[in-house]
């Protein structure tokens, strides 16, 4: 992990134009009940080294689908529920390990009996890489999450940080992060 940390911190290393945006958007007061669930914004990062357009494009795509699938089973999906069994899917084994002991921060497992239903209002991510020999080998993926908790729990959280994701067994797997998480009102 430490190999995969300090590639990581060329890749992250970006203007603070690359990041996205910090607050999320007020949810829309008048949304219609069957509302069409929010999509990822996703857009490559910096990349250093040499990757070409497809790999670029695929690279992004990719990454933006283990994000997603994340997001979905960890803070999305059907509410109330206390089983986050499978919450860390395209995580390593460790870093699924690590992420259930701040299952606070990576999930909504702390408040999943509270809540009747969770909409994302906010789904953004940068995709930042490193190539070698015209080849992604290590990605930081900067994203922020915003949602309205509805139920007991009434209030807006927002998810923010750096995934830090490699290349195992032929896919991208999440080996790290850094995630902070905060109550926007």
């Amino acid at each position: 992990m430490t190999v995969a940390l300090a590639l990581t911190a060329s890749v992250s290393a970006c203007s603070g134009d690359d990041e996205p945006e910090a607050d999320p958007a007020p949810p829309a007061s008048s949304a219609p009940e069957a509302a069409a669930p929010l999509e990822t914004t996703a857009r490559l990062g910096t990349v250093v080294g040499r990757l070409g357009r497809p790999e670029r494009a695929r690279l992004q795509e990719t990454v933006t689908g283990v994000l997603d699938a994340w997001i979905d089973a960890a803070y999305l999906g059907d509410f109330p529920r206390t089983d986050f069994a499978g919450a860390y899917p395209g995580f390593t084994q460790g870093a699924a390990a690590d992420a259930r002991a701040d299952a606070r921060l990576m999930s909504n497992q702390q408040v999943g009996s509270r809540v009747d239903d969770v909409v994302a209002v906010r789904r953004q991510v940068v995709v930042d890489a490193l190539a070698t020999r015209k080849r992604a080998v290590a990605v930081t993926a900067r994203f922020v999450l915003a949602m309205d908790l509805e139920g007991d729990v009434q209030r807006t959280d927002r998810v923010r940080g750096r995934l830090f994701l490699t290349r195992a067994d032929g896919a991208w797997k999440v080996v790290g992060y850094d995630v902070d998480r905060g109550v926007v009102r």
